[in-house]
């Protein structure tokens, strides 16, 4: 569990994620004010793909209410269902979920149910091509994250807007590295975060404990013997 330090250090609005690719942040930015409607053209769904600790389980819980609020100015009434997927899932469990979702009213001023399916690549193929015909349903907007967009069935990617969210460069990392170091009170130049930065591979998860290694060492005596 996080603690209220590096809570903190989460990004709270769709305005704190650090984008590496700018056409990403175009691409949310028309879904959310409804330039780019869902649902709509056959498409249902957000698929937010890339590295490890890039944010986007992040975003995923952040876009239902944004999207709303684009739609109705209002934010859900109901809270988006979370659907995360354990290794191996297969057709009907998925199904079975997502049947049980769309068989009840929404209460969210736009009629919408929002469906988070958190690791979609975990699914088996089976269980994507079940997905694949669920994203046809008007009355769900899906949003799907994914490590591996390599494995997912082409036909449930053609079903969703594709929002890559690969690693920001180092320099993009730099203000939220220097904050993590002033509140551990670190005075450290750019040159010096800068190599610690880049080991973190853009992961927001290894970026405080990477800034904690680096003050462990400049900590350490420079005539240490091993």
């Amino acid at each position: 569990m996080l603690t209220k330090k590096e809570f903190e250090y989460e990004p709270q609005t769709l305005n704190d994620i650090i984008f590496g690719n700018p056409e990403s942040k175009l691409r949310i930015f028309d879904i959310v004010t409804g330039s780019d409607s869902l649902p709509s053209s056959g498409k249902s769904a957000i698929l937010l793909y890339g590295v490890y600790g890039t944010g986007k389980t992040t975003m995923a819980k952040m876009l239902p209410d944004a999207i709303e609020k684009g739609k109705t100015g209002l934010e859900v009434n109901m809270p988006a269902d979370f659907i995360a997927c354990q290794q191996g899932f297969n057709g009907p469990q998925v199904m079975d979920l997502i049947s049980k979702i769309i068989g009840t009213n929404s209460f969210n001023t736009s009629g919408l149910h929002y469906i988070i399916i958190d690791e979609v690549d975990n699914l088996t193929k089976q269980a994507q091509a079940s997905l694949k015909s669920a994203l046809n349903c008007q009355r769900c907007i899906f949003v799907l994250t994914t490590n591996n967009v390599s494995l997912l069935d082409r036909g449930m990617l053609d079903r969703c807007i594709l929002v890559e969210m690969n690693a920001a460069n180092d320099h993009q990392l730099l203000p939220i590295a220097h904050r993590i170091a002033k509140d551990m009170d670190l005075d450290i130049t750019d040159n010096e975060l800068l190599p610690t930065i880049n080991a973190v591979n853009g992961s927001f998860r290894n970026l405080k404990r990477n800034i904690e290694r680096l003050i462990r060492r400049k900590n350490i005596p420079t005539n240490i013997i091993f």
